[in-house]
């Protein structure tokens, strides 16, 4: 599939009158010449990878920062609940409680994530 700036151009430059009458017409109600209107598509097409690929990274940071947190809660809880009953397993049972978490918050987010890609 070409771009839609290749297309202008090849209509701009083809020799089928109605294909230049139709390049004429878009360039008198945008009141522009071609050039600058595929110039202007460019640019448009260059800020929305942009304004994407950082939406990507900051969701990504943010998830990294969400699964991080669940497993810190969840190791938090068990070492308080591990000291309660049986002290001496506090240190075995933290680092579990980390795992725990982070996996589980993974996987709920794992899960929305399929949920929004089939919906």
């Amino acid at each position: 599939m070409i771009e839609l700036s290749e297309a202008l151009t090849i209509l701009a430059t083809s020799p089928v009158a109605k294909d230049r009458e139709a390049i004429a017409r878009l360039e008198k109600v945008a009141q522009a010449d071609i050039n600058r209107i595929v110039g202007e598509l460019e640019n448009q097409s260059t800020l929305a990878e942009n304004g994407l690929f950082n939406s990507l990274q900051e969701r990504r940071k943010l998830t990294a920062r969400i699964i991080v947190s669940a497993g810190l809660m969840c190791s938090g809880f068990s070492c308080l609940v591990t000291i309660w009953f049986r002290p001496s397993l506090a240190i075995i049972v933290t680092p579990v409680g980390f795992i725990t978490g982070a996996a589980a918050s993974s996987f709920v987010s794992a899960n929305e994530a399929r949920r929004k890609n089939l919906g």
